[in-house]
């Protein structure tokens, strides 16, 4: 993810367009363009041009699917970085690095200045931790994303919301079947960001609908941490199903990814059958 909270899935199509899937961007006024380069530095990037005539929208663009055409004028032949940018300010939202060609200009070398770019950082399309095969918009200001492999076990979840920092954001799984008290018994899996500005997940369980707190018998009973319902201090670190994989904090929005241990999947699963 780059400025804007610009994410997404870049293929090319053929010798005249592509694709981007998954596409994410906030609003960036009405001289933003699709643009090329040579370079990714910021010599090349300030000298590129645009490339297509799509125009983007003045709103914001959530898990969209866009084809573009390239300018007549324009091949692939003529461009190895294929950005988002902002002329007013020449501001790059982020880009891409296409696979190298045997025909590709050769990108000019970095100014003597010494000016080195600070706008984005690139976008390694394969492996991108802000990506995710499912997205599901949970309120204008939250969002969940999700990629299952079921062969490995493995659910890697994302949540993201338009949060001040030191609110956090929760995600667990109710049971569909109750008639009220939905999320009674269930695990919770709580992130957010330290004093510190480092991210963090931990794993609770609710028992009830209030603060955590200890009973007349010592036990814990309300939305308390896995940790305080275990009486050996050895066994902590075991009820913990879930391990912090990313979190970043950009425009105002959290973003934490985590992954959902093998014990957990179980329990999802059969919650889902």
């Amino acid at each position: 993810m780059c400025q804007h909270q610009l994410r997404g899935y870049f293929t090319i199509i053929n010798d005249c367009s592509f694709k981007v899937q998954g596409f994410d961007m906030l609003s960036g006024g009405p001289d933003v363009h699709w643009w090329g380069a040579v370079g990714d530095n910021y010599y090349n990037l300030t000298s590129g041009f645009v490339i297509s005539d799509y125009k983007f929208k003045a709103r914001t663009y959530k898990n969209e699917s866009l084809t573009v055409g390239l300018m007549s004028n324009v091949t692939w032949d003529d461009i190895k970085i294929v950005s988002i940018w902002k002329t007013s300010t020449a501001s790059n939202f982020g880009h891409v690095v296409l696979k190298e060609r045997s025909e590709a200009p050769t990108p000019a070398p970095a100014p003597s200045s010494n000016v080195d770019f600070t706008g984005s950082t690139v976008v390694e399309i394969d492996g991108e931790p802000t990506m995710f095969d499912n997205c599901k918009v949970l309120s204008d200001t939250y969002r969940l994303r999700w990629t299952l492999t079921s062969e490995d076990n493995v659910i890697d979840i994302g949540l993201e919301g338009a949060i001040d920092i030191q609110k956090y954001m929760a995600f667990g799984w109710a049971d569909p079947f109750k008639e009220h008290d939905h999320m009674l018994v269930a695990d919770v899996a709580v992130t957010g960001f330290t004093e510190k500005g480092m991210p963090f997940v931990d794993d609770y369980h609710i028992t009830n609908y209030s603060e955590c707190a200890k009973n007349k018998n010592g036990k814990a009973e309300g939305v308390c941490p896995d940790t305080m319902y275990v009486e050996s201090d050895g066994d902590r670190d075991k009820v913990n199903n879930t391990m912090l994989v990313y979190g970043h904090r950009k425009d105002g929005v959290s973003f934490v990814r985590y992954l959902l241990t093998k014990s957990m999947i179980g329990m999802w699963m059969i919650k889902r059958t």
